[in-house]
């Protein structure tokens, strides 16, 4: 019985059922060597045969894999490698994944993805920029709101401005020239 579909990869399985160079110049066609790699490194991790000509040329050991996922490491010439989607890219399951490591600003993984030989499909490029407005939403402006109900006033513009210690009760100047206006009534001046 053949083994579950695991990634792209196992579209280039040798006639013996492993991966040889063969794969690798058949799939190379379509993904990028970095993609290749890592797909081949998830393939051997399940048990499948990878041949002596991949890991023994220069095929797999001059291109940057996944790293460790069980220790931590992060191969920093494929950082997101680790993530890698069974298709290849960063795709919503393995953005989010990526996300909620904590390992990566938020800003940056569209561009350590392509440093990976991925990119974001759309719905993993969609969910980047709902959480990229969450995090740079402004917060919404109440005018008539202040932090402690004192000292702070707000202008005809909108704008919070220090309050006027004369100024009357609506915080008009023109209360403070009534209020004047009573006291020279009251003296007769």
């Amino acid at each position: 019985m053949a083994e579950p579909w695991l990634n792209f990869m196992d579209a280039y399985r040798g006639p013996h059922g492993g991966f040889g160079k063969r794969s690798w110049d058949d799939a190379i066609k379509n993904y990028s060597a970095k993609q290749i790699k890592v797909a081949l490194q998830q393939q051997g991790q399940r048990g499948s045969s990878i041949g002596i000509g991949l890991r023994g040329t220069g095929y797999m050991p001059s291109v940057a894999g996944m790293g460790n996922p069980s220790t931590g490491y992060v191969n920093p010439g494929n950082p997101l490698g680790r993530f890698q989607g069974p298709h290849g890219n960063l795709g919503r399951n393995a953005y989010t994944a990526a996300r909620d490591s904590g390992l990566y600003e938020l800003d940056d993984l569209p561009n350590l993805a392509a440093q990976s030989g991925m990119f974001l499909p759309e719905g993993a490029q969609g969910q980047w920029e709902m959480d990229m407005a969450e995090k740079y939403k402004e917060e919404k402006f109440d005018p008539h709101y202040t932090a402690d109900a004192s000292g702070v006033g707000t202008s005809a513009m909108g704008v919070k401005s220090k309050k006027d210690p004369n100024a009357g009760k609506t915080g008009s100047t023109s209360d403070l020239k009534r209020k004047n206006m009573l006291i020279n009534k009251s003296l007769n001046i």
